[in-house]
């Protein structure tokens, strides 16, 4: 695809030196840093409780006063990260006239959307690897130990769980600045999508629930409990069991942790359907781009 590199290297530059990135990665190192700082002084009792078992993975499951944790945080406030990302990516620049300019050079138009994507997938990649890496940081300068090799793994399994995540909400943030030409009402509909999917749909849920249909089925409608799900499952080494636990499921069970590939087991239809949303949604902005009229100025 000729010009799929160049468009990625420009967005990607873009994104880097732009006031709204700076912006988001701030609020992001300082969320990790103060979820991380704040619950230290718990950990340290976990530590010495345990030896050490999968404490550096409570960095990011572990609730501090009324701190919510870093993945409750995210699980919430990380659509809007995805959103930010590419609202009006492809919007803005028709209102300025450059995308038609752009496309009338030797560069294709699915090099285009490709490249704005792939930027935007790039982005948050960074944004999720430095802010794990600095909450391993604190600590590691907090409590005096190192990771293990199974909380290593785990912890690159969430980082590609959020990557995931968040791409699929690049994907729908695309889609919007395809769909709407102004800015302001792709913004719009980005907000509305997430308080959607993050506070109406379980009201939605709940009046479903009350027809006999089970209430976790209905939930993984939502992509939110989807990641929430995943994520959870995999900073969490102990849980065993998605969804309602009979007493005759849990007598007799092992207290020991389960190993990383039986938690990416228990979670993996939650992951593919994360994964499959977030395809779905780039096909259908590809196709809709691909046959939408530019015209150059």
């Amino acid at each position: 695809m000729v010009g799929t590199w160049e468009v990625f290297r420009k967005e990607l530059a873009d994104h880097l030196s732009s006031i709204r990135s700076y912006i988001l990665f701030s609020m992001v190192y300082l969320i990790g840093f103060s979820t991380a700082y704040e619950s230290i002084g718990s950990i340290r009792a976990e530590l010495t409780r345990t030896g050490g078992e999968s404490v550096f993975l409570k960095l990011f499951t572990m609730q501090a006063g009324v701190i919510p944790s870093f993945l409750g945080i995210i699980i919430f406030f990380g659509p809007l990260i995805g959103l930010i990302l590419a609202f009006d990516a492809i919007n803005r620049e028709l209102s300025s006239g450059t995308l038609g300019n752009v496309l009338s050079q030797p560069v294709h138009r699915d090099s285009m959307i490709n490249g704005k994507f792939m930027a935007g997938v790039a982005t948050v990649s960074l944004i999720f690897a430095g802010v794990i890496i600095l909450m391993i940081g604190v600590g590691v300068a907090n409590l005096g130990v190192l990771p293990t090799f199974v909380e290593f793994l785990r912890l690159i399994s969430f980082l590609l769980i959020s990557i995931v995540y968040l791409s699929m909400w690049i994907a729908l943030g695309l889609l919007f600045s395809i769909l709407f030409r102004r800015e302001g009402t792709s913004a719009l509909a980005s907000i509305a999508t997430w308080l959607f999917f993050s506070i109406f749909i379980y009201m939605i849920i709940d009046v479903i629930a009350t027809t006999g249909v089970s209430y976790f089925t209905v939930s993984r409608l939502s992509p939110l409990f989807l990641y929430s799900e995943a994520a959870t499952v995999i900073l969490s080494p102990e849980m065993r069991i998605l969804g309602l636990v009979s007493y005759e499921m849990v007598i007799g069970m092992l207290e020991a942790p389960l190993p990383v590939d039986q938690s990416l087991l228990l979670v993996w239809p939650s992951i593919t359907s994360l994964t499959a949303a977030m395809m779905m949604i780039f096909a259908l902005s590809y196709v809709i781009f691909m046959k939408q009229e530019i015209r150059s100025t």
